[in-house]
């Protein structure tokens, strides 16, 4: 498997639009899952924009090897529907710690 759980990667996202713009996202989905489902894998979506209050800062001392352009955030909402196929690169990977406390954000803001 070439993706894991905490992976940054990039994702083409189908826009309003009808356009598809990348964005970089991290895959929550744990391997078990993509190996025993049909490769389904969820994603949180990393946006520059507050668009709503859905969302929280993210840093680059939260990830390894990856540094931001700009201030960006979390949305805290789960992407699904795409594939491991559907991945452009992957691009660091997120620690552990701020990765448990991303998905207690995300939980409380879904549940």
């Amino acid at each position: 498997m070439e993706y894991h759980q905490r992976d940054l990667v990039e994702v083409n996202f189908l826009m309003p639009d009808g356009t598809m713009k990348p964005h970089l996202s991290v895959l929550i989905s744990n391997d078990e899952l993509q190996e025993n489902d049909d490769g389904t894998i969820y994603l949180v979506l990393i946006t520059s924009k507050r668009y709503t209050d859905y969302v929280f800062p993210i840093t680059d001392e939260m990830f390894m090897s990856f540094k931001f352009d700009k201030q960006s955030y979390i949305a805290c909402h789960i992407i699904s529907g795409y594939k491991a196929s559907n991945i452009v690169r992957k691009c660091g990977r997120m620690k552990l710690e701020p990765f448990n406390e991303m998905v207690d954000r995300v939980i409380e803001a879904i549940f």
